[in-house]
């Protein structure tokens, strides 16, 4: 089952909001980016169920009021033994949720829904299609979380290693015969902006960068590249899930259709997880370039210890063809000398 699209609005609340926290950028400079468009997010008070802020912008500039230092956003598995302070608020099993740093405590924001008094089925009432507005309309509802919960969430601050990152998801996902679609594209140097390919085109290509759902000045090509990746595997694979339902296709066999749904829930699984990491750490989330080598280089070191070698052995090899050619001279001159002295003792009769 493909995680709810309503990640890409916490995402982008997140890390536009943190950039407003932090560095002072104006909401107003992104409040209308797309990814928003026909969206409409209320926050209330989860116990008085009264409304705090009617817009994201009203959220936001209150939450720097009280002295927010930072937003992050974590795995919703993390409050599955929490109790719901309010039996009044169906609180929505979305995949991620926010939470707001305070000075002492941290506060949850969490999708719900009120539950009606007089409508007490099991199933949710369903309203005539022609009555629904096409604008979602969701409501997030804060609570104070349990200290006990502090240690999970401090641990989805800690700095990652995106380079293993990369690798374990190209090992476990992309290189899998899942992913041959998604291999022979290219998605390197692209802006993640939420808007798939099936999608009509929103974003005009120069635009792209100031619709992108991770601040740009950060340059994190490597979140926006397997983000967009990640995207694009679950788009096909559901295309390859509704082709075998619509046409009768039957898997070859159970262990093939077991290994389908459990590649499905292992996407899902750490597309839910990347995201938190992108959420929290995009600033540092930059591909790393290894250049190749030319001929041009400095050789490398080994290659300079063997011509060092080489030069040792050749002046060695010189000096010893140096002393030789003393030695000979010696000798010559010794037996020149022997044959003067033997002239000369002749000749004055010694």
């Amino acid at each position: 089952m493909a995680l709810d699209p309503i990640w890409k609005q916490q995402l982008t609340l997140v890390t536009y909001g943190n950039e407003y926290l932090s560095h002072g950028l104006s909401v107003q400079q992104w409040r209308e980016l797309p990814i928003f468009d026909e969206h409409v997010f209320a926050f209330r008070d989860l116990m008085s169920q009264h409304l705090l802020a009617q817009h994201f912008q009203i959220w936001l500039e209150n939450l720097k009021k009280q002295g927010v230092t930072r937003l992050s956003l974590h795995a919703s598995s993390m409050l599955n033994d929490e109790k719901n302070p309010n039996p009044n608020i169906e609180l929505l099993p979305y995949s991620h949720f926010i939470v707001s740093h305070h000075d002492k405590k941290k506060t949850a924001w969490v999708f719900g829904n009120e539950l009606a008094e007089w409508f007490n089925a099991e199933q949710e009432f369903l309203i005539p299609s022609s009555q629904q507005s096409t604008i979602r309309q969701e409501t997030l509802w804060n609570f104070e979380l349990n200290s006990k919960l502090y240690k999970k969430i401090q641990a989805d601050l800690q700095a990652p290693d995106w380079e293993r990152i990369q690798q374990y998801l190209t090992q476990e996902l992309f290189n899998t015969t899942y992913a041959q679609a998604v291999q022979q594209q290219r998605f390197i140097e692209q802006h993640y902006t939420g808007f798939n390919l099936t999608q009509p085109e929103k974003i005009a290509i120069d635009l792209e960068e100031k619709s992108a759902l991770l601040p740009a000045q950060y340059q994190a090509n490597l979140s926006n590249e397997l983000l967009i990746k990640l995207e694009a595997l679950e788009l096909d694979l559901a295309e390859q899930a509704k082709v075998h339902k619509e046409e009768n296709q039957v898997f070859s066999s159970v262990d093939e259709q077991r290994a389908f749904k459990h590649f499905s829930v292992k996407l899902d699984d750490l597309f839910s997880k990347f995201i938190v990491k992108t959420a929290n750490h995009y600033q540092t989330a930059q591909r790393k370039v290894i250049e190749p080598e030319t001929p041009f280089d400095a050789p490398a070191p080994q290659a300079q210890a063997v011509s060092h070698s080489g030069l040792h052995l050749h002046k060695a090899a010189t000096s010893e063809q140096h002393k030789h050619q003393i030695s000979n001279k010696n000798v010559i001159a010794l037996v020149i000398i022997t044959v003067l002295i033997c002239a000369l003792a002749y000749y004055f009769g010694f």
